[in-house]
C-alpha cells in the first residue's frame, strides 16, 4: 500500500462517525455475511427495494453519507439521459482560412469540439480522412485546435493517487483526441523489449531502459516506470524497470503529454500517413471569427456513450458529459461547477436530492464525494419509470456477461439477472443496480461500503451475497 493510502486508512478511522444499529434493522442472513467476513456495520450502508412497492425491504444506514466511487456515474448519466436524451450529439466542426488552390489550403485548418466523448484514434483518423476527401491535403498554414467550449480549469493529474500517466486521471478536454493517451507496444524478443508507440509521433522520442528477464508475466504494468520529459519541443518519453519475456506482447496506454502537445502528436503521424503536409505549426488556439466551415462531425449518441461509460466505469467520458451539461444549461464554456449544479438542479426537481449528496467531478475519483444508498436506491426506482430506462439499464454491466460484472455468477442462476454498476477505491467498495429475483420481481440494490478493508475480496464476496439474498426474495 503507498504512503499515501496508508495515511488516509489511519484518518479514515479516526474520521468514520460511529452508528450504532440494532440487531433486526438487517435481516438475519446478511448480518451473519457481514459479521462472518470480519467487517464492522458501521461504514455499510444497504438498500433494497422492489420496482413498483412503497417501502424498502432492506434500508440499513441507508440515509448515512458514504463515498460511492464509480457509483455515483450513475447519478451523472441519469442526469444526463433526462437532461439531453439519449440521441443528443456532440460534434467536432473543421474549418479554415484562406482559400484551397487545388489541393493545397493557402490558410489554416481548425478543429474546433464541443466535447465528444469519443474521439478514438480510429474516429480522429476518419475525420483526416473527411479532410482528405474535401479537397485538402497541403497545408500552408497551421493547424489549430479549439477546445474553449470547456474551461476545466488546471488538471493536476498527480493530485488523486500521485499517478500522473495514468489514463483514469486525465480531465476533460472539448476537444478530446484519443482520451489524451498514447498506445505503447511492447514486444520481447531474444535479446531486448521493444516499445512501439502509436501514433509514431516524429516528436516523440522513447528511450528504452527497460530490462528483459525470465520468469511469469503477473501484473507486468507495475514493473515499468515510466518519466517524460521536453526538450527542444521533442517529447521524450523514457521507460525502466522490467519485463518478463513470457508477457511477449502487450499494450500500455499512458497520457505522456499535456493537450497542446498531445495534438501534434497525435495529428501529425496520422496525417502523413494519408499522404498530408504542413509547413506551419499543429498548436491550440481560438478559432477566428473569419473562417469558413469545411464540415461537422457528429458523435456517437448519448445513449452509447452512457452504456460505455457504465459498462466500463470510463472517468474521462464522464467528465465530459458533466461539463456538456453544464454548457447547454449555462452557456459556454462548460465547466465542473455549472455541470454539478445542472445536476443537482434536476435532482431537485425530480424530488431525489438530499443532504447526503456532495459531488466533486461526478466520475468518482475523488475522497469527497457522498451519497446515501437510500437516494441512489430511489434514483434507480425513479429512472425505471422514465422513457429513457431502457438505454439506462442496457448501460449497466450484466453479470456474467460484461464490463466490470463479466467474471461473476458466470453460471448458476443470477447469469444475465443482476445489472449492476460497480465501484473500487483504496477503502471503498460500491455496488448499484437492479436484481431480478426468481419471483420474477425486479429489486432496486444498492451497498455502500466504506471501510479499510473495503477495496478486498471478502467486501466483493458480501456484494455476491446481497445480490444472492436478493434473488432469493
Amino acid at each position: 500500500m503507498k504512503k499515501t493510502s496508508f495515511l488516509y486508512a489511519i484518518v479514515f478511522l479516526f474520521s468514520l462517525p460511529l452508528i450504532c444499529a440494532a440487531d433486526n434493522d438487517l435481516p438475519e442472513e446478511l448480518a451473519a455475511a457481514i459479521k462472518n467476513a470480519g467487517f464492522s456495520r458501521n461504514g455499510i450502508g444497504l438498500f433494497i427495494q422492489a420496482v413498483g412497492d412503497d417501502k424498502p425491504v432492506v434500508a440499513f444506514q441507508a440515509d448515512k453519507p458514504l463515498n460511492p466511487a464509480s457509483v455515483i456515474k450513475l447519478v451523472t448519466t441519469a442526469a444526463s439521459l433526462a437532461q439531453l436524451g439519449s440521441g443528443y450529439r456532440w460534434s467536432t466542426g473543421v474549418a479554415y482560412t484562406g482559400h484551397i488552390d487545388g489541393d493545397t489550403l493557402k490558410g489554416n485548418l481548425y478543429f474546433r469540439g464541443n466535447g465528444d466523448p469519443y474521439l478514438t484514434p480510429e474516429r480522429f483518423w476518419l475525420l483526416l480522412n473527411r479532410i482528405s476527401i474535401f479537397g485538402i491535403r497541403n497545408i500552408s498554414g497551421d493547424v489549430v485546435f479549439d477546445n474553449s467550449y470547456f474551461d476545466p480549469g488546471h488538471i493536476d493529474y498527480a493530485a488523486f493517487d500521485e499517478q500522473p500517466y495514468r489514463t483514469y486521471n486525465v480531465g476533460p478536454n472539448a476537444l478530446l483526441v484519443g482520451f489524451q493517451a498514447t498506445e505503447f507496444h511492447f514486444r520481447a524478443d531474444d535479446k531486448k523489449v521493444r516499445i512501439s508507440p502509436f501514433p509514431d509521433s516524429p516528436t516523440l522520442r522513447i528511450i528504452n531502459k527497460v530490462k528483459l528477464t525470465n520468469g511469469d508475466c503477473g501484473n507486468w504494468q507495475k514493473r515499468l516506470e515510466l518519466d517524460t520529459q521536453v526538450n527542444n519541443e521533442m517529447l521524450q518519453v523514457t521507460f525502466s524497470g522490467q519485463y518478463a519475456r513470457a508477457c511477449d506482447k502487450r499494450t500500455l496506454y499512458r497520457r505522456v503529454a499535456e493537450a497542446h502537445d498531445h495534438y501534434q502528436h497525435f495529428f501529425l503521424p496520422l496525417w502523413r500517413q494519408l499522404g498530408g503536409s504542413v509547413d506551419g505549426k499543429v498548436m491550440q488556439g481560438m478559432l477566428p471569427g473569419n473562417t469558413t466551415l469545411a464540415f461537422e462531425e457528429p458523435s456517437i449518441s448519448l445513449g452509447e456513450a452512457v452504456r460505455m461509460i457504465n459498462k466500463y466505469s470510463n472517468n474521462v467520458m464522464t467528465r465530459q458529459v458533466l461539463l456538456s451539461l453544464g454548457a447547454r444549461a449555462f452557456g459556454p464554456p462548460g465547466t465542473t461547477e455549472k455541470g454539478i449544479t445542472t445536476v443537482k438542479a434536476w435532482l431537485a426537481q425530480s424530488k431525489l436530492d438530499g443532504p447526503a449528496l456532495r459531488l466533486d467531478n461526478g466520475a468518482g475519483l475523488s475522497r469527497d464525494e457522498r451519497i446515501s444508498a437510500a437516494l441512489l436506491g430511489r434514483l434507480l426506482l425513479y429512472v425505471y419509470q422514465q422513457a429513457y430506462m431502457p438505454e439506462f439499464i442496457a448501460s449497466l454491466p450484466v453479470a456474467g456477461y460484461d464490463g466490470s460484472m463479466a467474471h461473476r455468477f458466470t453460471d448458476g442462476p443470477l447469469l444475465g439477472r443482476a445489472h449492476i454498476k460497480t465501484g473500487l477505491l483504496d477503502f471503498v467498495q460500491s455496488m448499484a443496480g437492479y436484481v431480478t429475483a426468481a419471483s420474477g420481481k425486479r429489486y432496486s440494490v444498492v451497498l455502500l461500503h466504506n471501510d479499510p478493508r473495503a477495496h478486498t475480496k471478502a467486501a466483493e464476496g458480501l456484494q455476491d451475497e446481497v445480490i444472492h439474498w436478493t434473488y432469493n426474495l
